[in-house]
């Protein structure tokens, strides 16, 4: 009878792959950490490109019904049976009334107006220092004629995840990092 070798991973084999598994798992753990980085900037860029799509349908349509710039503040314009009122260079500043539609004396409420009159199921929000349980976004006036619209991360208002529409120009800036 013939006595078999035995074959398999020899100790220093061994070693050699776990070495290799741990260098492997070292090199791609701080790729896959950065995903919740990487889906909160989708989501904020998502959001941000949505709105500036619905800011530019309705200066589209403020143009298509004969207006002119500067026009008389508080035009209304019709978009999906919702009524936005715009400002004097037709860009949207409210929904409420056509009363004091102006481009510089926005307030955390007419900024809120505009995101859910430009969006169709616009994200879950608050307007101001309210409270941020279950919101996605935290909606701010930032000095008279810009809006801020901030990601929220871990129930709290991000300083870092946010776009801003500035109602003079029309321009949407996002900011992340």
């Amino acid at each position: 009878m013939f006595k078999q070798k035995q074959t398999g991973f020899t100790l220093v084999e061994l070693v050699i792959v776990i070495v290799l598994l741990g260098l492997l798992a070292a090199t791609a753990l701080p790729r896959f950490l950065n995903v919740t980085d990487d889906a909160q900037r989708a989501s904020l860029e998502g959001v941000a490109g949505g709105f500036t799509t619905g800011l530019l349908l309705v200066r589209a349509q403020w143009v298509a019904e004969g207006n002119t710039q500067p026009a008389a503040e508080g035009v209304a314009v019709e978009m999906d049976g919702a009524t936005i009122f715009v400002n004097e260079n037709g860009w949207p500043a409210k929904t409420n009334n056509a009363n004091n539609a102006g481009t510089t004396d926005m307030n955390d409420a007419r900024c809120q107006q505009v995101w859910e009159g430009i969006l169709q199921s616009p994200p879950t929000s608050v307007a101001g220092n309210g409270a941020v349980d279950g919101e996605r976004f935290v909606i701010t006036a930032q000095g008279g004629s810009t809006c801020r619209y901030a990601l929220v991360i871990n129930d709290a208002e991000s300083p870092d995840y946010f776009f801003e529409y500035d109602v003079v120009t029309g321009t949407v800036t996002v900011t992340n990092p």
